[in-house]
Formats: structure tokens, C-alpha cells, sequence
């Protein structure tokens, strides 16, 4: 009798917590939105550190849902080269040139509204938040750019300490900026290597949870 009550309660209690599963799944509804951000880098010098701006706001699908947010998560970034052209204006050559980067890391940094600036529109009208902590989104060592070269398939997956502060940013300020900082290309002399031309893609996809 007494394993009889047993498997009685613990099916009772499997069937409250699927019935409680289900109750959540109905709930809420799940979505994702891939940014693609295309760089062109005109005359390019590295080492350097430079930053492209993103707002949540431009997108359809999240002001939509924006009011009934509750969770944000990164889950991977991505990132290539498309085309690379050499300081004598020589196209790279995947199949015969050499180039290594010693260290390439991207950072999403929070953006808040410069002060007195009362409905930003502009990129100029915003300015990093140092109130908020910076993100690694990755970092790629001795970057053989033949290997990253129109071949998208350098993908990071997000961990998930930044979904908390992502959440609460972007209910209310869904603004940030993607830090991208390339290091010495290996064997490099010089101060700086120029390049023409380097045209980059950085890919970076955003789950939201919204309540229904």
C-alpha cells in the first residue's frame, strides 16, 4: 500500500509540473532576430579599435513586442571578411597569399543619450554607458584571414551572464555599439599596416521572450 501512494504522488506531481511546462510554453512565445551589420573599413590602419552603433527600435519585430518583453538573450555572433585589399591596392588572394592577424575581439558596450539630448535619432546622439558592464562577444586568435575569408562559419555562442543586464537595458534603452579591435598582423615591423580596403560582416542573433 505504501508503494502504491508513493507512485501515486510522484505521478500526480510529474503531471503538475508538465501541466505547469505547458502553462509557461502557452504563455510566453519565443522569437529571433538576426542583425547583420556590414562594415566597409576605407584606408584601414591596424592595430586599431573602432565601433559600429545598433538600435533595437529600428526593427519592427521588437518594437511590437517591446512593451511585453521579458527576456533578452545573444545566443552567437559571427563574423568574416568579404573582401581585403592591401596598401598597393592589391586584392587579397585566398589561394595565394599569406595574412595573419594576431588578435581580432568584438565587445558589445551599452549606449545611453548624450545629456540634454531629449529624442536621439542620430548615432552622434548617443555616447558608450560606463555605468554598464561591456560584454565579450568573441575573440579569435591568430586570425588566418584565408580561413575567415567569405567563409561565415566562425560562429561564438553567447554565454549567458549578459542576458540579465541585456533584458533590463533594451526594455528601456535598446541601444549599444559593437567594438571590434584588431591586433598586429603577424610579423608586422611598423607602427601600423595599411590596408585599402577590408569590407567585414558581423552577424549577431538576439532571442526574445515576450508574454502573450
Amino acid at each position: 500500500m505504501n508503494k502504491l501512494i508513493k507512485v501515486l504522488l510522484f505521478s500526480f506531481y510529474l503531471l503538475i509540473s508538465c501541466s505547469t511546462d505547458f502553462i509557461n510554453s502557452v504563455q510566453n512565445f519565443r522569437f529571433q532576430i538576426p542583425f547583420y551589420f556590414y562594415v566597409n573599413y576605407f584606408d584601414k590602419s591596424i592595430p586599431d579599435t573602432s565601433r559600429i552603433f545598433a538600435n533595437l527600435n529600428e526593427y519592427k519585430e521588437f518594437t511590437k513586442n517591446k512593451s511585453r518583453l521579458e527576456k533578452a538573450e545573444i545566443i552567437q555572433f559571427n563574423y568574416w571578411i568579404d573582401s581585403l585589399v592591401f596598401g598597393n591596392n592589391q586584392p587579397f588572394d585566398p589561394q595565394k597569399d599569406t595574412l595573419v592577424i594576431e588578435n581580432v575581439k568584438f565587445t558589445l558596450v551599452f549606449a545611453r543619450p548624450k545629456a540634454g539630448v531629449s529624442n536621439p535619432r542620430d548615432t552622434s546622439d548617443f555616447e558608450p554607458d560606463t555605468s554598464l558592464p561591456s560584454f565579450l562577444l568573441g575573440k579569435f586568435l591568430h586570425v588566418d584571414v584565408s580561413d575567415f575569408y567569405r567563409k561565415p562559419h566562425h560562429i561564438y555562442l553567447i554565454n549567458t551572464e549578459i542576458s540579465q543586464v541585456l533584458t533590463e537595458v533594451v526594455k528601456h534603452r535598446p541601444y549599444f555599439y559593437l567594438m571590434s579591435e584588431y591586433g598586429k598582423v603577424r610579423g608586422q615591423t611598423t607602427a601600423k599596416k595599411y590596408f585599402s580596403l577590408i569590407f567585414v560582416r558581423f552577424d549577431v542573433v538576439i532571442r526574445f521572450t515576450v508574454t502573450l
